[in-house]
């Protein structure tokens, strides 16, 4: 069965597609109110119809709950990552059971983060964000819209000059915009303060780099803005539960075992 909530706002059609996969109406009308303004919506409301439905649609990131009956979220995730077609869309737990045991097992499985439950609305909206495929990464960015040149325009300062990041201030000076007007523009199309943009960078940049590169994490912290490998562990185990050497760990184990099969 599936089912799709009504909204009193929409997405801009260029926006990235986002499936809710919760058996629960009130869950799903909870996250529909959150992310319909900046992300194009598909919902399911068991685990056997999220799945077709994924198949069918492609999205660019599924929101999948945890405790469902009949097909739970870790089988759901399994016949997700098992299936070519849809094994590389990013799957994002949402659980009240978030212990430490569980993100690691949500982790081997495929997915990318986990968010407990009660959430908090702009939690929801930085980890979407930061896990979007960086195509699809900025709802809203459809050509015409004279806002988004700015806020690309930051976005790509950003990401150039993480290692040493000029004030929020500097940036929007830099733009000819007021301090308070980029940060506007950030919360109306990112969904994110610039300071949040900024640390949810952080993590996705040091994570590339953890997966992809030798460095050490001391280097990995410098290269993306923090003061030491201290100060970056910290960040990226409140941000994913693992600290950055148990993360590339795992990227590895997966490697391996992909290769082995």
């Amino acid at each position: 069965m599936s089912a799709a909530p009504p909204s009193s706002t929409e997405a801009p059609p260029g926006a990235a597609r986002l499936l809710l996969i919760d058996d629960a109406p009130e869950q799903l009308r909870q996250l529909s109110g959150l992310l319909a303004r900046h992300y194009r919506l598909l919902h399911a409301l068991d685990g056997v119809s999220g799945f077709h439905r994924a198949q069918a649609q492609r999205p660019d990131l599924i929101l999948l709950d945890l405790l469902m009956p009949s097909l739970d979220g870790h089988a759901v995730c399994r016949l997700l990552k098992g299936d070519p077609a849809t094994r590389e869309i990013p799957v994002i737990f949402l659980s009240s059971q978030a212990s430490a045991q569980q993100r690691l097992d949500g982790l081997r499985l495929g997915a990318v983060d986990y968010i407990g439950k009660p959430f908090l609305a702009d939690e929801v909206l930085a980890r979407v964000h930061v896990h979007l495929p960086r195509a699809a990464a900025a709802p809203g960015r459809e050509a015409g819209d004279p806002e988004l040149a700015f806020v690309n325009a930051a976005t790509q300062m950003i990401g150039e000059q993480l290692a040493s990041l000029p004030s929020v201030g500097e940036l929007a000076q830099r733009l000819n915009l007021s301090e308070r007007r980029l940060s506007t523009l950030f919360r109306k199309h990112l969904g994110l303060t610039v300071s949040g943009f900024v640390s949810e960078e952080r993590i996705r940049v040091g994570c590339q780099m953890l997966g992809a590169t030798q460095m050490s994490v001391q280097d990995i912290a410098l290269a993306v803005g923090f003061a030491n490998a201290a100060n970056f562990s910290t960040a990226f185990r409140e941000r994913l539960g693992l600290t950055p050497q148990a993360w590339r760990q795992h990227q590895r184990d997966d490697h391996r075992d992909g290769d082995a099969s």
